[in-house]
């Protein structure tokens, strides 16, 4: 009674030990049976394609970015082919042929511009206030140095007229004409002689033919170094006599001073002859203090 008591428990456990060592034996079984027929039967590998990066554009004009790096061998994966793009041929740029500027035309700035259409005759007038001057050097007897005789009037009127180019009106008589009879100096008896035995005449006419140096169309403002040329008579003798200085223009206002060199025997003149006087140089300075204005 004892041993089967002591059996029983024994038994039981054999039998759940043989249990389990069986169960387990068939699941090995069946992993393996699986695992060969999966081995045997099961279809290669599908092939991914990983896409490349397509080629960017940059938006410069026929400029093409670098592609991505071909996949090496050892690359597990095999990668689509990258069809690189040709850079397009650049297309050449053709410069406009600048056309000229027409009278009516404008600059960049929108300022319109000036040709020789758009300009119109100019006149100059001289103004009160304007002198005509002598300029002579003598020696005295009472005097250890020469002196310089001056002499001048404001008896002076005269107009110049411009054309649209800038030149003098060839339509219009430009002239300047000089009082000689209110010529005055330090010394009356010099200007007497002058007046009287000189053989200057009662004025000088001053014709203006040429005038250069000069910006055209005449500016608003600013200082401009001209030369007038033209035919100066005086007591009937006619020469070419060439003006050099310099004018100032302020708006509708010019001034400024205009000088040139005679000889007493380039207009037949004679020289004074007087106690006092022990010689006289042979040049005559003669300047035109100018106030003028431009309408």
């Amino acid at each position: 009674m004892t041993i089967m008591k002591l059996l029983g428990p024994v038994c039981i456990a054999s039998v759940l030990l043989f249990g389990l060592i069986s169960c387990s034996s068939d699941r090995v079984d069946e992993t393996l049976e699986k695992a060969k027929t999966d081995e045997i039967g099961s279809a290669p590998p599908k092939q991914i394609t990983v896409p490349a990066p397509v080629a960017s554009v940059n938006k410069e004009p026929y400029e093409v970015k670098k592609t991505a790096p071909a996949a090496t061998p050892d690359t597990l994966f095999k990668a689509t082919p990258v069809i690189a793009t040709a850079p397009l041929n650049p297309v050449p740029t053709i410069k406009p042929i600048p056309k000229p500027i027409s009278p009516t035309a404008t600059s960049s700035q929108g300022t319109r511009t000036t040709s020789t259409a758009d300009l119109e005759s100019v006149l100059i007038s001289l103004q009160p206030g304007s002198v005509a001057r002598y300029k002579i050097g003598e020696q005295f007897a009472q005097l250890p140095t020469p002196i310089t005789a001056v002499g001048e009037t404001s008896g002076i009127t005269g107009k110049v007229y411009f054309d649209p180019s800038g030149n003098i009106s060839a339509s219009d008589a430009s002239i300047i004409v000089v009082d000689v009879d209110s010529l005055k100096s330090d010394e009356n008896k010099r200007d007497n002689w002058v007046r009287r035995n000189g053989g200057i005449g009662s004025e000088i006419v001053i014709n203006l033919t040429k005038v250069s140096g000069h910006t055209w169309p005449l500016p608003d403002s600013g200082k401009m170094k001209v030369i007038i040329e033209g035919d100066m008579t005086i007591s009937d003798v006619a020469k070419p006599v060439t003006w050099k200085g310099i004018l100032d223009i302020a708006g509708s206002d010019i001034t400024g001073s205009l000088s040139t060199i005679i000889t007493w025997d380039q207009f037949s003149l004679s020289k004074p002859r007087l106690p006092f006087i022990i010689s006289v140089d042979d040049e005559i300075i003669l300047e035109l203090e100018v106030i003028a204005t431009k309408e």
